[in-house]
């Protein structure tokens, strides 16, 4: 049963591969899909890509998250620490040269299709959920998913901005750490 895993992981990184591209038009010959890259005080990182897709809205609600825009160039093609799945975001170099451990990938799909969601952590790799959300959930969860992040690092959560709090439900703590794997705070 564990080589049935294995293959419909590798399946499913395959697919998610070629949707990426497709919806962002990548091709061999194509034009380099550019990305923008954002960071908080805490060194955690949002990349989005491809950065001429992101919606205005991503990019002010970002900054009431205290990000702030620190780099922008040609995105590539990356696996996760553990070589389980890879989408595009930006070079290994920028990573380091901000010191970003922990980040979160939006994919804003064409024709304001949505979003595609990754989590890069290091202790549990890449994990890209099969699904498109729209804005405003993802607007919901990213503050739950840095939480997470600051959770792992033992830190206290930080308050929200007036105009994004939200209810939330009380939980252990460890609600979206399940098997081994980081799960976005949507799924």
């Amino acid at each position: 049963m564990d080589w049935l895993k294995g293959i419909r992981k590798v399946l499913v990184s395959a697919l998610l591969t070629a949707v990426m591209a497709v919806s962002t038009g990548a091709s061999a010959a194509g034009p380099a899909v550019l990305y923008q890259l954002y960071i908080n005080p805490e060194r955690f990182g949002v990349v989005v890509f491809p950065k001429e897709g992101m919606p205005p809205e991503l990019h002010r609600f970002l900054g009431s998250l205290d990000f702030k825009p620190v780099d922008s160039g040609e995105a590539v093609m990356r696996f996760g620490e553990k070589r389980e799945n890879m989408t595009y975001m930006m070079p290994r170099e920028v990573q380091e040269k901000h010191g970003i451990k922990k980040f979160i990938i939006l994919q804003a799909l064409a024709g304001n299709g949505g979003l595609m969601v990754g989590i890069y952590e290091q202790e549990y790799g890449l994990t890209l959920p099969p699904k498109v959300f729209d804005l405003e959930t993802v607007k919901q969860n990213i503050p739950k998913t840095l939480d997470m992040f600051r959770q792992q690092e033992g830190r206290k959560k930080t308050e929200l901005p007036r105009g994004n709090r939200r209810e939330t439900s009380q939980g252990s703590g460890n609600d979206h750490l399940t098997g081994g794997v980081l799960r976005y705070a949507v799924l």
